[in-house]
């Protein structure tokens, strides 16, 4: 726990926190550049390497928070047992839409996390993002699968989502700038075209 950088006012912690998560967001931890982080948060190079050694440091800690952040979120979702798998998913989209009134880079940032790889951080977030993995996964195992044409169609399915959410994001992120009124509905009509395919 950084404690020196928690010292700080909530305030100002967020803004840190947002610049941070922008840049990784859009470029990925080997491509993120402090210098664009003090671009958008406004802090002076200074004081990010006062509160955090090193960029390994900094993108360490706000992956956990980030990651941290988003389960306690999911936390807060109802899901029934036996509820629509689709359904359920797209509870996950909406409450990461509600995430970003306050950490507007918090869903994309989480992409890159998933799958990042750069030996300089991936073992220092391996145990918080398994932890976010499971979480994610037991909520999914109370939704209903019955409608599936075979059950190893789940794992097909639930790649694809991923995948096609993930271009959603990214497209909507990297455009002129995000809606999450239209990144949601199109996150809807994929599942809906994804239904009529796959339910028997």
């Amino acid at each position: 726990m950084n404690e020196k950088f928690y010292a700080l006012k909530k305030e100002k912690q967020d803004v840190m926190i947002n610049g941070a998560m922008q840049i990784f967001a859009l470029y990925g931890y080997h491509h993120a550049s402090t210098d664009d982080m003090v671009k958008a948060s406004g802090v002076s190079k200074g004081l990010w390497f006062h509160y955090f050694d090193t960029k390994a440091g900094l993108y360490s800690f706000v992956a956990s928070y980030a990651l941290k952040y988003a389960m306690l979120e999911y936390s807060m979702l109802t899901v029934e047992q036996g509820e629509d798998y689709f359904l359920v998913r797209m509870k996950f989209e909406i409450c990461k839409m509600k995430m970003i009134d306050k950490y507007p880079y918090l869903p994309l940032f989480i992409c890159g996390i998933l799958r990042e790889e750069d030996p300089d951080v991936e073992e220092s977030i391996r145990e918080v993002r398994n932890r976010y993995v499971d979480t994610c996964q037991e909520m999914m195992l109370k939704a209903d699968y019955s409608g599936l044409r075979k059950c190893e169609d789940y794992v097909l399915l639930t790649d694809m989502l991923d995948y096609t959410i993930e271009a959603l994001m990214q497209d909507g992120y990297h455009g002129s700038s995000f809606s999450k009124d239209r990144y949601l509905m199109q996150v809807q009509k994929h599942i809906d075209a994804l239904k009529t395919l796959i339910y028997r």
